[in-house]
């Protein structure tokens, strides 16, 4: 499963799953450097791991999508 961190608030970070539910997962459990936007990918043992790959893909898939609708700058 992937989530995505949407937040943080307080010692959680609220995360959006791939079933499009909300989770809330605690700061201590996410690497360094963990922040909104970022892509988190879970393990079998339920470790999570920053997946940059996919952070990146979205990232740029999004802004493809902003360029189409309000015009590329």
């Amino acid at each position: 499963m992937m989530l995505s961190i949407d937040r943080f608030d307080g010692v959680y970070a609220i995360c959006e799953g791939d079933d499009e539910k909300l989770y809330a997962v605690e700061k201590s459990e996410l690497q360094k450097g963990a922040k909104p936007g970022d892509v988190l990918r879970t393990s079998s043992d339920g470790s999570l791991t920053l997946d940059k790959d996919e952070t990146k893909r979205r990232k740029e898939r999004i802004k493809k999508l902003q360029d189409r609708l309000f015009g590329a700058k």
